[in-house]
C-alpha cells in the first residue's frame, strides 16, 4: 500500500545537488524531488526530478514532499535520526519476528515512516501492524 505521506527516505550518503553542480558550485543535496515545470534554471526548462540543496528546493521544487512529490534525504546514522526512535523501529521489527537484514527494504519503511511521524510506530505498536502491513 503507497502512503503519500513519505516525506523521508533514509540514505547512506548524500548526492550532490545537480544545480550547484550546473553552477561549478558542489553542495550537498537534502531533496529528491520534481522541480517546477514553470521555472527556468540557467535558460533551461525545468520539469523532471533533481536532486537540491536546501535552496534550490525552496526556489525550484514541487512542494509538498510526499510519494510521486519528493522526499527529504536523511544521512543514516545522523543526528536527524534519534536513538530512541530507531530503537521503538527495531522493537517493532522484533514483535514480527521475520529477522529483516538492516539495509532491508522493510526496515528502512518502518523507519521513514517513524521520522515522519513519532507517532505511528506507537500506533503500530499498540496494534500489532507491522511494516508490510502499512
Amino acid at each position: 500500500m503507497s502512503d503519500p505521506e513519505v516525506k523521508t527516505v533514509i540514505v547512506a550518503e548524500l548526492p550532490d545537488c545537480y544545480f550547484c553542480e550546473q553552477e561549478g558550485r558542489k553542495e550537498p543535496a537534502e531533496y529528491d524531488a520534481q522541480t517546477d515545470s514553470l521555472k527556468t534554471h540557467r535558460g533551461a526548462r525545468l520539469g523532471s526530478w533533481a536532486f537540491m540543496c536546501e535552496s534550490h528546493y525552496q526556489s525550484l521544487g514541487v512542494k509538498p514532499l510526499g510519494l510521486g512529490m519528493g522526499q527529504k534525504l536523511v544521512l543514516r546514522g545522523s543526528a536527524k535520526q534519534p536513538d530512541a526512535l530507531l530503537s521503538r523501529a527495531d522493537e517493532l521489527c522484533n514483535r514480527c519476528g521475520k529477522g529483516c537484514p538492516e539495509d532491508s527494504f522493510n526496515k528502512e519503511t518502518v523507519r521513514m515512516r517513524i521520522l515522519d511521524n513519532r507517532m505511528k510506530i506507537e500506533v503500530m505498536l499498540a496494534t500489532g501492524l507491522y511494516c508490510e502491513e502499512i
